[in-house]
C-alpha cells in the first residue's frame, strides 16, 4: 500500500509527498486554503497558544476520537523547520483536538492548510479560543487585551465581533490588572471570577495580594471556608476603598500630590470606570487607599503650617482626645467636623429627610477656616469647625432653613390644620359625629344586655344541669367542641365507624348516637391531640393530657404499665427474649406462646426448663398433642391435681374431645390465634368423683422433651392460642 497522501483543492486532487520526499515550504504553496491528511509527526504546536487544557477532557475526546475518527479538520499553516522544531506545520487553531488525536495513537489525521502570517495566526488563535464555550476567564482577558494591543482592535470592535457586552469587555479588561501571583491562583481556580475582579480592582499589586490572602483564608465566620463573594465585596469595600465624599482635601487639586493628579480625572476613581465598578452605588469611591492616605498626610502637613501662620490651635494628646469626644455627635456642641451628621443642626429642610452629613452639602471649597485642629496619636489631623458658621452654610446651601423660613413654614402647617379642623366643625359634620357617637353609645349599650343575658341563660342552664344533661343537650355541646377540635381518627384507625372525612357526617352520626357514644367522642376530641405527631400542639399540654389518660386508665382498672408491657412483648422478637423475661413474655404474650416454644426447640434448648417453670407459674401446662392448655378462670382451686377415672385409652380421648388436642403431626401446620383461647364449656353430664390419675405407661413416648412433673393439666381448660 503506498504511503503517498491525496490532497484534494478546489481544482481537483493533488498528490501530497510523501515523508521521505521533498516538504512542502510556504513559497510552494499556491492555493490559499489547501486540505490534506498531514502526519502528526509533522505538526507542531503553536508557541503562542493556550497553555492549559483538562486533562479529563482530553481524554475523553480521545476515546470519541477512537470511536468517530476527528470529524472537524485542524487548522495548520507552514513553516520553516529549525533543528529544535523540525516539523513543516505548526497548529493555528485544534491544537486540542490534535493531542486528543496523540493520545488516541493517530499517525495522521484531517487538516486544513493555509499560508497565514504571525500576526495573522494570532488573531486566529485568539478568536478561536476566545469563541470556545468554556475558556478560562484570565484567558479570554489576556486574549482580549492581546488584540486591543497587537491586533489594532478597540473594545467596540470587541463587542461586535464576539457579540458580547460592554460591561463584559471591560471586566475581563480589568482582570489583566491582576498581579502575578493573584493571577495563577485564578488560574488554578482558587477564587472566582468575581472575586478575582474584586482584587483586580485594588490598583496596588502588595495590597492585591494581601487582599488576596485575607479572602481565601479558610477561616470564614469559623466555617472553615474562604470568604463568599458578598462577604468578599463587603471587605474590599471597607478595607480598599475610599469615600471621596469625607475627603479634607479639594479633589480638584492636582499639585497636591503632583504624581498622582487630581481625583476627579483619576482612572481609580469609581466614576471614571462606570463599566468595572457597576456595582459600586457612589461615583466618589477611591480605589487606591495608599494615594488617598499620602494626599491626606500632605493635605495635613500643609493645613498644620498655616494653621501655626494663622494661629490656629492644634490640640494633641489627652486635650486633643477630650476635645474630639466632647464635639462629635452632640447636637449641642458649639464645633462640629466636616462630615457632622445633618440631624446635629437646627432646622432640617424637608427635602432632606435628615439624612447625609454637612461635607455633602458643602463640596467645592465651601467649608470655613477651622477654628481649631485635633492631631492623633497616627498623626491624622481632624479639624472641627465653628457650628455657627456651618449653619448658616448649610441654609445658604438649602439643608437647613433660615429661622425667618422656619417660622413661615411652621405658620402654614399651622394654617393648614386650623383649616382641616374649621373643615371638620361644620353643622353637617357636627350631625355626623354626634350621628356616630350616639351608634357607638348604643351598640355598648345592647352589648351590656346582651352580656347580661347570656349570664343568666347559662345560670339557669347550668342549674338545669346539675343533675345530668340531656343526651340532647351534650349532642349540641359535642358539637361545639367539634369547632377548635378534631377527631383523632388517623391516631384510632378503625375504631370509627361512620364517615370522618366532613363535620355533616360527624354532625350526622351525633344526631342519632348514645349517650355512651357522645361521651366517647367528647373524651377523643379533648384528650385526643397527644395521640399523633408532636404536631402543633404545646409540649406542657400534651404532658397534660397524657397524664389525664394515665390516671382515668387506672380508675377504670387498667394498668397502664401492663399495656405498655404487653406492647412491648407482642414486638420482641422471639430471638429477644431472654431468660429473665419469660415470665412477662408468658403474662403479656400468651398467643406467642406456642410460637415461642417452638423457636426454643428449634434454637435455644438449654432455655426449655426455664420455659417450662415460666409457663407453670402463670398456669400453663403442656400437653400431649405438643400444645400448650391452662386451668379455666372459673376451676375450682385444686382441680388441677385430680382427673376423672379412666382406663389410660378412655382418659386419652376424652380428653382429646374436651381439649380439642390437637394431633403431634399437625401442630407444626397451625396458625396460633390472636387472642387467648376462649374457655371450654362444662360438659352437660355430672362429672365423676374425682381421682388422682394413674402414671402413665412407661412404654408410652414422653409428649415433652424434659421430664414432666407429676402435675397434669385439669380436666377443664384453655388451648394456648
Amino acid at each position: 500500500m503506498s504511503s503517498d497522501l491525496v490532497i484534494p483543492t478546489i481544482g481537483g486532487m493533488k498528490k501530497a509527498p510523501p515523508r521521505s520526499e521533498k516538504r512542502i515550504v510556504v513559497d510552494e504553496l499556491v492555493d490559499d486554503q489547501v486540505f490534506a491528511i498531514t502526519d502528526w509527526a509533522d505538526i507542531r504546536p503553536s508557541y503562542t497558544n493556550r497553555k492549559r487544557f483538562n486533562q479529563t477532557a482530553l481524554e475523553q475526546l480521545a476515546a470519541n476520537i477512537k470511536e468517530v475518527g476527528i470529524v472537524q479538520p485542524i487548522l495548520i499553516r507552514p513553516v520553516t523547520p529549525t533543528a529544535d522544531a523540525p516539523q513543516h506545520f505548526e497548529i493555528v487553531a485544534g491544537e486540542r483536538r490534535w493531542r486528543a488525536g496523540n493520545i488516541a495513537e493517530l499517525q495522521r489525521g484531517p487538516t486544513m492548510i493555509r499560508k497565514l502570517t504571525d500576526l495573522q495566526a494570532r488573531e486566529i488563535q485568539l478568536l478561536e479560543n476566545l469563541q470556545r464555550e468554556d475558556p478560562h476567564p484570565m484567558e479570554e482577558a489576556e486574549g482580549f487585551q492581546e488584540l486591543m494591543l497587537n491586533a489594532g482592535y478597540t473594545a467596540d470592535r470587541l463587542v461586535e465581533k464576539l457579540k458580547k457586552s460592554r460591561s463584559h469587555i471591560y471586566g475581563r479588561l480589568k482582570l489583566c490588572a491582576l498581579t502575578t501571583e493573584v493571577r495563577e491562583k485564578f488560574l488554578d481556580d482558587a477564587i472566582t471570577p468575581s472575586t478575582a475582579l474584586l482584587i483586580a480592582r485594588i490598583p496596588v499589586p502588595a495590597l492585591q495580594i494581601k487582599a488576596l490572602g485575607e479572602i481565601s483564608a479558610p477561616i470564614y465566620q469559623g466555617t472553615g471556608e474562604p470568604m463568599p463573594y458578598r462577604a468578599a465585596l463587603r471587605h474590599v469595600q471597607q478595607n480598599y476603598m475610599v469615600d471621596l465624599t469625607r475627603a479634607l482635601f479639594k479633589l480638584t487639586d492636582a499639585t497636591l500630590l503632583p504624581l498622582a493628579g487630581a481625583c476627579t480625572k483619576c482612572p481609580k476613581k469609581s466614576g471614571n470606570q462606570p463599566e468595572v465598578f457597576s456595582d459600586t452605588k457612589s461615583a466618589d469611591v477611591c480605589t487606591d487607599p495608599s494615594c488617598y492616605a499620602e494626599k491626606r498626610l500632605a493635605h495635613d502637613a500643609l493645613a498644620i503650617a498655616a494653621a501655626g501662620k494663622g494661629g490656629i490651635p492644634v490640640y494633641e494628646g489627652e486635650e486633643g482626645a477630650t476635645r474630639y469626644r466632647k464635639n462629635t455627635n452632640d447636637k449641642y456642641t458649639l464645633y462640629v467636623k466636616a462630615d457632622a451628621a445633618l440631624w446635629m443642626f437646627d432646622r432640617n429642610a424637608p427635602a432632606t429627610q435628615n439624612y447625609g452629613n454637612a461635607t455633602m452639602f458643602l463640596e467645592g471649597g465651601l467649608l470655613p477656616e477651622p477654628a481649631w485642629y485635633v492631631k492623633h496619636d497616627n498623626g491624622d489631623l481632624t479639624p472641627f469647625y465653628d457650628k455657627a458658621l456651618i449653619q448658616k452654610l448649610l441654609e445658604d446651601a438649602g439643608a437647613c432653613e433660615t429661622v425667618e423660613v422656619h417660622a413661615a413654614r411652621m405658620a402654614d402647617v399651622r394654617a393648614i390644620a386650623e383649616r382641616k379642623e374649621a373643615a371638620a366643625n361644620t353643622p353637617a359634620k357636627q350631625e355626623e359625629v354626634a350621628k356616630a357617637r350616639a351608634e357607638e353609645a348604643a351598640a355598648e349599650k345592647q352589648a351590656e344586655q346582651d352580656e347580661r343575658y347570656r349570664i343568666e341563660l347559662y345560670k339557669r342552664l347550668r342549674a338545669e344541669g346539675a343533675s345530668g344533661f340531656s343526651l340532647a343537650s351534650l349532642r349540641e355541646f359535642t358539637k361545639l367542641v367539634l369547632i377548635d377540635r378534631d377527631l383523632p381518627d388517623q391516631a384510632l384507625a378503625g375504631v370509627y365507624t361512620f364517615d370522618t372525612s366532613s363535620t355533616e357526617n360527624i354532625h350526622a352520626y351525633i344526631d342519632q348516637a348514645g349517650l355512651p357514644d357522645v361521651q366517647l367522642l367528647l373524651v377523643d376530641m379533648l384528650l385526643g391531640d397527644c395521640l399523633g405527631g408532636m404536631g402543633w400542639f404545646k409540649a406542657e399540654e400534651r404532658e397534660a393530657q397524657e397524664a389525664t389518660i394515665h390516671a382515668m386508665a387506672r380508675h377504670e382498672g387498667i394498668d397502664p404499665d401492663a399495656v405498655r408491657l404487653q406492647l412491648e412483648m407482642d414486638e420482641i422478637p422471639l430471638k429477644d427474649v431472654q431468660v429473665q423475661q419469660l415470665g412477662d413474655f408468658i403474662a403479656n404474650s400468651p398467643g406467642r406462646l406456642n410460637d415461642l416454644t417452638k423457636f426454643i426447640l428449634a434454637e435455644c434448648p438449654l432455655m426449655i426448663k426455664a420455659l417450662e417453670q415460666a409457663a407453670n407459674t402463670h398456669g400453663w401446662y403442656y400437653a400431649p398433642g405438643q400444645v400448650w392448655l391452662r386451668a379455666d378462670e372459673t376451676s375450682t382451686p385444686g382441680a388441677a391435681n385430680v382427673v376423672p377415672e379412666q382406663s389410660d385409652e378412655e382418659d386419652a380421648d376424652d380428653l382429646a374431645d374436651q381439649i380439642n388436642l390437637v394431633p403431634q403431626d399437625e401442630v407444626a401446620a397451625i396458625e396460633p390465634p390472636a387472642a387467648t383461647a376462649v374457655n371450654q364449656p362444662e360438659p352437660e353430664t355430672k362429672k365423676p368423683a374425682p381421682r388422682v390419675r394413674k402414671p402413665k405407661s412407661p412404654t408410652k413416648p414422653a409428649a415433652w422433651p424434659w421430664p414432666t412433673s407429676t402435675t397434669a393439666a385439669p380436666t377443664t381448660a384453655k388451648e394456648a392460642p
